[in-house]
């Protein structure tokens, strides 16, 4: 989970950011602040991981706001003025983000903030979460709350420890989406299996763990899934 705070003296952009973070789970927003007083009492509790933050603010700047920490949270600068981007990515920021903003430029941001976490958690991949952008919405899993994906025609179901998500998308983006991830491996025409959720394999089944579906075995699909396993068939 990203537990993250916005700054900006401006409530159209908080509006925007706050709008469009809560689009996406897997992001929890602990509060928005019109200056960086107030949101430096919250940092200073430990809690917050990432800070969306104007550079430009009365009383404090946002570039002061980060030099006050000694290890400060992430932050992503969100700024009408180019002016200060060098010195920003000098100072270590995950991203700079440029007034007015759409939701793909923010999703590239916390993409980037998600490797930086990961990172500093001593996660060698480059990261341990599938982000899917479907029409207005921006889902982000961690893998290892990803049990399996269902194809459903033109559409798949993305089973999850939260909730169950209906995206249109084609099985095979979600497989090439998820190359760099072991873990997963496409068992059926119609489905795509977390390993780490597996118990066993009963002829052409995958016993899934606690009460997750069984999950069917292609024939054409037997191969992989047990070089995957180690095994011969």
């Amino acid at each position: 989970m990203i537990k993250c705070i916005v700054i900006d003296d401006d409530e159209l952009t908080q509006e925007m950011l706050v709008s469009t973070l809560n689009k996406i789970p897997g992001v929890e927003i602990l509060g928005v602040y019109d200056n960086a007083i107030d949101a430096m009492k919250v940092i200073k509790k430990g809690e917050v991981n990432l800070v969306f933050c104007e550079i430009l603010m009365p009383d404090m700047d946002g570039i002061t706001l980060l030099k006050s920490f000694r290890s400060p949270p992430f932050f992503v600068f969100v700024t009408g003025n180019p002016y200060y981007a060098v010195e920003s990515f000098e100072l270590n920021v995950v991203d700079y983000v440029i007034k007015p903003f759409g939701s793909d430029r923010l999703l590239k941001a916390i993409e980037k903030a998600l490797i930086f976490i990961d990172s500093e958690k001593g996660i060698n991949q480059t990261t341990n979460h599938l982000i899917i952008k479907d029409r207005s919405i921006i889902i982000i899993t961690p893998y290892d709350e990803l049990y399996y994906i269902k194809a459903d025609k033109d559409y798949v179901w993305l089973e999850t420890k939260e909730k169950r998500y209906n995206l249109w998308k084609k099985l095979i983006d979600m497989e090439s989406a998820l190359v760099s991830a072991r873990q997963f491996v496409r068992v059926h025409k119609s489905f795509i299996v977390n390993l780490d959720f597996a118990k066993r394999v009963e002829g052409n089944v995958i016993k899934m763990r606690g009460s997750i579906k069984d999950i069917p075995i292609g024939g054409q699909y037997k191969s992989e899934l047990y070089k995957r396993l180690g095994l011969n068939e």
